[in-house]
């Protein structure tokens, strides 16, 4: 019974809609509007963030990502044993190690960043490609040089594959007073140009780091490949649950989509204006069929119609109405992603500069389902906002004063 009341009120109130296509059609186009600014600017967003990411993705290794140590509640989380067995337990962990950082010099003060390293755990981890020579042998005193900082020692030192790198590294006397020790490490290796921190560091073996530290077998942070892009949010969470920090290409990500959340907002914002005139263009709508349907509202409460079915009757429009305004509000949406991929490109692109140059590639604005649907249902509810007033002044006519005074 409920169902055929509710199929028969649909009926009612799509008859009275298409009474006045045109009113329903230009009311119907000013929510429409709000919602084509909504729709384009959400798929511009989406689609920058899209190919900021996938850029990201190409130019980045993506899935290394290192944990270290944090402070949390006041007490901090070191990098023990126990806690690197609880990380290599994280899912989707292809693989991991831990890795020991130091400073040193060399005898012309060109500063080093080091990673101590475990010789016959890395390749999995930071898979290696070498520009020349080959891998440290574990326990010896070799080091394998970044592309960049290799650079600077040839150009500037004279440092070549195989020669002896001389390294300063400076401790502290009984009196507090500096004192450098001067260690030998033979280059046997130079990576490739990766475009990360492994430019920049000089790599040695993990128990040399150790001995020159002074037998400390503490760890500095854990190196760690995930099995696959997708999972590299999991497992960021994941070390971040053991009080960890996690560090990556995966900030850029990040960073990427706050700064595109911010952006969204804020032109959403502007496209909700759109959306409030729409709302305020209906709601003008119904009032004004109410005041030319007063007599037949009235006959209506007459002969038995409850204030709770007139509602339901001025809703129903509203939800007829508001479909309307959703379907072309998308439609006039994806034209408006056409035309800002088609003619706005060239200008963001420019202005992006050659970072985001893959972005002339590909489409800069990204139409998706989800943003399709939530243009019409937005569409339906400031529809069904905006008549609810209608709807209540209509339910609480006098029939009698109704049919009297009624148009």
């Amino acid at each position: 019974m409920k169902l055929e009341k509710f199929i028969e009120y649909l009926k009612l109130s799509a008859r009275q809609v298409t009474r006045k296509r045109m009113r329903v059609l230009l009311t119907a186009l000013g929510i429409a509007i709000g919602v084509a600014a909504v729709v384009a600017t959400v798929s511009l967003g989406e689609g920058i963030r899209f190919q900021a990411v996938e850029a990201i993705k190409d130019q980045s290794d993506l899935t290394l990502i290192e944990a270290t140590a944090d402070i949390r509640g006041g007490t901090i989380q070191l990098i023990t044993p126990a806690k690197i067995d609880e990380i290599t337990a994280i899912p989707h962990i292809l693989a991991s190690t831990a890795v020991i950082r130091e400073a040193y010099a060399t005898k012309r003060q060109t500063y080093l960043g080091v990673m101590g390293i475990d010789p016959t755990g890395i390749g999995d981890v930071i898979k290696p490609r070498y520009l020349r020579g080959g891998q440290i042998e574990p326990g010896s005193r070799q080091t394998v040089l970044g592309h960049d900082v290799a650079e600077t020692l040839q150009r500037y030192e004279g440092v070549r594959l195989g020669d002896t790198v001389p390294i300063l590294i400076r401790e502290y006397d009984e009196n507090g007073l500096p004192v450098d020790e001067e260690v030998d490490f033979t280059l046997v290796g130079v990576l490739q140009e990766r475009d990360d921190q492994f430019d920049q560091l000089m790599l040695i073996d993990q128990g040399v780091a150790q001995e020159l530290r002074g037998g400390d077998a503490s760890f500095d942070g854990v190196l760690v490949r995930a099995d696959d892009p997708d999972n590299v949010f999991t497992v960021v969470d994941g070390i971040k649950d053991l009080g960890l920090t996690a560090t990556g290409a995966f900030q850029q990500i990040e960073s990427v989509n706050r700064l595109m959340d911010v952006v969204v907002l804020l032109l959403a914002f502007f496209s909700g204006v759109a959306l409030i005139v729409g709302a305020l263009m209906i709601m003008n709508t119904m009032i004004t069929s109410i005041f030319e349907r007063t007599r037949e509202i009235g006959i209506t409460m007459a002969i038995g119609a409850s204030p709770g079915d007139v509602v339901q009757l001025i809703l129903y429009e509203c939800l007829f109405i508001g479909l309307i305004g959703g379907v072309l509000g998308d439609l006039f949406g994806i034209v408006c992603a056409w035309a800002i991929n088609v003619f706005g490109k060239p200008f963001i692109v420019a202005q992006l500069g050659d970072t985001f140059s893959t972005f002339a590639e590909g489409d800069i604005t990204l139409i998706t389902p989800e943003i399709l649907v939530l243009g019409i249902v937005i569409s339906i509810v400031l529809s069904l906002l905006s008549g609810f007033y209608p709807a209540l002044k209509a339910a609480r006519l006098n029939p009698v004063t109704a049919i009297r005074t009624g148009v």
